[in-house]
């Protein structure tokens, strides 16, 4: 928020959003953190905000409206890249301040595009009053962006990281997940060998494992959800995406940006979950990889 009172919203989403993030997360405060400090946020009241600031020099926010691994790779990553240039224009150093409870996939990333820790704020403090404060773009989701990301972290992957072995095909497993699980995943992966693909479930991986994974990658199937993210670290290849009651379409255009073929493969819903017709699935990848 501005001195005056005013919030600064493209930190929170895309210019003309119409999901109107800002007042979500201010209702979020009224509800769940601080009542008092919501309606001084409404009413702009930066005396009484002043009260329960901390004060450092000049910082960028890195928040992220919804709390997983897609929107804090796509939407939020790149704004540490909007910041350096910023860094290399003026000659002052960045404190990138990011959530106290972040998973950690938050500070590995960081850490993997070379942000030191000396440059991290965990926020802990209600509020956060700074000299200078950089709001950087939402990203507009550019092949630019996404290719810095990719070799940024490429670039500073520790050489000593565990191998995975890994064949040249990638079945992604949700058998963690709350939703989207394959209900018949045991047969969906029998078939599945027969061309070459192993089965992983990325969230019992490190992130550097889970970008080389994807960077070796020559196919790629799985559910949609976040774990169809590290996309963008693939060199080329073919990623076949599952759906069944829910549709959408990010992995469809980021795998358009990065250069990946993509098959959409259209499921049986059952429940929140989803039944493959593995026969439908061996034809989809027999047409694309044969």
């Amino acid at each position: 928020m501005t001195d005056d009172g005013h919030p600064v919203d493209e930190s929170v989403g895309p210019a003309g959003d119409d999901k109107n993030g800002v007042i979500k997360s201010i209702v979020r405060h009224a509800f769940v953190d601080s009542p008092s400090l919501a309606t001084d946020l409404v009413t702009g009241n930066t005396d009484s905000l002043q009260d329960h600031a901390r004060t450092l020099d000049t910082i960028c926010p890195l928040s992220y409206r919804y709390k997983n691994y897609y929107h804090w790779t796509i939407e939020t990553l790149p704004r540490v890249r909007y910041a350096r240039a910023y860094e290399e224009r003026t000659g002052e150093e960045v404190t990138y301040v990011v959530w106290s409870g972040a998973p950690p996939y938050v500070a590995e990333t960081l850490d993997l595009i070379g942000v030191p820790e000396r440059k991290i704020e965990r926020a802990r403090a209600p509020v956060y009053r700074a000299s200078n404060v950089v709001v950087p773009s939402f990203p507009e989701q550019t092949a630019t962006d996404y290719e810095w990301v990719r070799e940024a972290v490429l670039e500073n992957i520790d050489p000593n990281t565990e191998p995975i072995d890994v064949g040249s095909n990638v079945y992604i497993s949700r058998t963690n997940a709350v939703e989207r699980q394959i209900v018949n995943e045991s047969a969906v992966v029998e078939a599945l060998s027969k061309y070459g693909f192993e089965p992983y479930v990325l969230e019992s991986q490190s992130v550097a494992q889970n970008v080389l994974l994807f960077h070796e990658a020559d196919a790629i199937v799985g559910a949609h959800g976040a774990g169809l993210t590290d996309l963008i670290y693939c060199e080329d290849g073919v990623v076949f995406e599952l759906f069944g009651s829910k549709v959408k379409d990010p992995y469809e255009r980021l795998a358009d940006t990065v250069g990946v073929d993509y098959q959409p493969v259209r499921c049986q819903p059952d429940s929140t979950d989803i039944a493959v017709d593995v026969d439908h699935l061996e034809r989809t990848i027999e047409n694309v990889l044969e």
